[in-house]
C-alpha cells in the first residue's frame, strides 16, 4: 500500500482546461472520493493516476514512484468503473481470473496462484456461491462484486472507483456504501473513488476532495467539510439539505455590528460581532445551516416573514424552501403542517453557526463562529 502524491497536475483536451494545478495528498490507506458536478475533472483526475490519460504539466507518485510517465500496467492500479465491463462468455470465476491469464501476467501467475487468489477474492466478496454461474444470469450488485473482485485480484496498490454504484437502485446503492467501506478497511488498500453523489461521498470517505471547473475548492474530512465550508460553492452544495446562503448588508452604529437583510435587521452577537469586526467589506454573503433556520412567531426577535416556493415530506419530515428577499432558503421541521406554495411564514435565523463569505471571490472571510 501507498501514499498518493500529486503536484501541480494540469490537463488540457483542446481549449479546455480540465485540470488546473492539481496539488493533493492521498494518505496510504485511506479511502478518498473526488466529488463534484459533472465536467468538474474528477474522472479525467482519475484517468491521469490510471494512466488512461497523460498530464500536461505536474508530477504524480505513488509512494516514492514517479509515475505520469510510466504505462498503466507498471502502475499497479485496479479499476472498476460505472460499467461493469465484464466478459459474457465467461462465468464469474473466468472473469476474476483474466487479468491473471493476461499474457503479460502469464508467467508470473501459475495456475495454483490463480486459484488461490480466485478463492481469496470470492471470499473477500462473499461471491463464493457464484463462481461457476454465467454473468448474464447476475444481478446488478452480484455484477458490480464481479467487477470489484476482478480490480482487485492482482492486489493493486491504488484502487481506482468511477462511479463504481451510481446505476444500482437506491436499496443496492444503501447495500453496496457500507460493503464498499468495509471491503475497504479489510483489504487496506488506498482508494480513490470518483462520485456525484454527496450522500455517497459523505458516508464513504475518510477525506473527500470538493472539486470545480479543475480545481480543488476544498479537502476535509465528511464532518469538517459540512461544518466549515471554505467557499460559497461548498457551502451550497455539500449536505440534505445544503446551507442557505443570503446576502447582506453590513452595518455599524454606536458601537454595534448587525447585518441588513432587505428590510429586516438583524443583530450580531458577541461571536459573529467578532467575525465581522476584521471584515472591511460592506456587503457579504451569509451561509446557515438548515437545522438553524426554523419557523417562528411574528415580531420575535431575529425573524423574517418568508413565502413558500416549495415543500416535500422525507420520511418524517417536512422540508420547506421559503423566499427571503430574493433568495432561496432551506429549512426542516417535523411540525405536521400544512403549507401551501405562496403561504407567508416567520422564519427566525440563528447566527451562531454562520459563516461569512466574500461577494465577489466565494472565499470565506474571518473564520467559524461556531463555538
Amino acid at each position: 500500500m501507498a501514499e498518493v502524491q500529486l503536484s501541480r497536475v494540469c490537463k488540457r483536451f483542446g481549449p479546455i482546461e480540465a485540470l488546473r494545478g492539481i496539488d493533493l495528498t492521498i494518505p496510504d490507506r485511506s479511502y478518498l472520493c473526488l466529488l463534484g458536478p459533472s465536467g468538474c475533472g474528477k474522472t479525467t483526475l482519475l484517468r491521469c493516476v490510471a494512466g488512461l490519460e497523460t498530464v500536461d504539466a505536474g508530477e504524480i507518485r505513488i509512494g516514492s514512484q514517479r509515475i505520469e510517465g510510466l504505462e498503466p500496467f507498471v502502475r499497479n492500479v485496479g479499476l472498476a468503473f460505472q460499467n461493469y465491463a465484464l466478459y459474457p462468455h465467461l462465468d464469474v470465476k473466468g472473469n476474476l481470473a483474466f487479468p491473471l491469464r493476461a499474457p503479460r501476467y502469464k508467467a508470473q501467475f501459475g495456475h495454483k496462484e490463480i486459484e488461490a487468489r480466485v478463492t481469496w477474492v470470492a471470499a473477500l466478496l462473499r461471491i463464493e456461491a457464484l463462481l461457476d454461474k454465467p454473468v448474464a444470469t447476475l444481478s446488478g450488485g452480484q455484477k458490480q462484486r464481479v467487477a470489484l473482485g476482478r480490480a482487485l485480484i492482482r492486489k493493486p496498490t491504488v484502487l481506482l472507483l468511477d462511479e463504481p454504484i451510481t446505476h444500482l437502485d437506491a436499496r443496492l446503492r444503501y447495500e453496496m456504501r457500507f460493503e464498499l467501506k468495509l471491503l475497504q478497511r479489510r483489504v487496506g488498500t488506498t482508494t480513490i473513488h470518483v462520485t456525484h453523489d454527496q450522500l455517497e461521498a459523505l458516508a464513504l470517505a475518510d477525506l473527500i476532495v470538493i472539486m470545480r471547473n479543475g480545481v480543488v475548492e476544498q479537502v476535509g474530512t465528511p464532518d469538517h467539510i459540512c461544518a466549515h465550508p471554505e467557499t460559497t460553492f461548498v457551502a451550497g452544495f455539500v449536505g440534505d439539505p445544503p446551507m442557505s446562503l443570503l446576502p447582506v448588508e453590513v452595518g455599524r452604529e454606536a458601537g454595534e455590528l448587525w447585518l441588513r437583510l432587505g428590510a429586516t435587521r438583524l443583530q450580531a452577537d458577541e461571536r459573529l460581532a467578532r467575525m465581522l469586526g476584521s471584515v472591511r467589506e460592506q456587503h457579504v454573503k451569509i451561509a446557515l445551516p438548515a437545522d438553524d433556520i426554523s419557523l417562528s412567531d411574528p415580531g420575535k426577535a431575529q425573524t423574517i416573514l418568508a413565502t413558500v416556493q416549495a415543500h416535500e415530506w422525507v420520511g418524517r419530515e417536512l422540508q420547506i424552501v421559503v423566499a427571503i428577499d430574493g433568495s432561496a432558503v432551506r429549512l426542516r421541521t417535523r411540525e405536521r403542517l400544512a403549507v401551501r406554495i405562496g403561504d407567508k411564514l416567520a422564519i427566525r435565523l440563528d447566527l451562531k453557526r454562520a459563516h461569512l463569505f466574500d461577494l465577489k471571490t466565494g472565499r470565506k472571510l474571518g473564520g467559524s463562529v461556531s463555538g
